[in-house]
């Protein structure tokens, strides 16, 4: 029977770059010890495709639909 630590590396062997470096920094923020580490982390660390990407404009108004949205739900908006 193969080992625990076999067995994972027989796992990701075959994965890709990306889903490697995904895996990693999963690995890494699980396996930290401080919690206020951890929130810090939560806080400055995007992972996946946002990670180092803006993916909305400095202009746009998150706000901008509210009114209608509080209609759709029975607010007054």
């Amino acid at each position: 029977m193969l080992t625990l630590q076999e067995k994972v590396v027989q796992k990701i062997s075959g994965l890709s770059e990306d889903n490697l470096q995904f895996l990693l920094e999963m690995i890494e923020r699980f396996m930290q010890s401080s919690s206020d580490e951890k929130e810090k982390n939560v806080i400055s660390k995007r992972i996946g495709i946002a990670k180092g990407q803006k993916l909305y404009d400095d202009e746009y108004d998150f706000d901008e639909m509210n009114p209608e949205i509080a209609e759709l739900f029975g607010g007054t908006g």
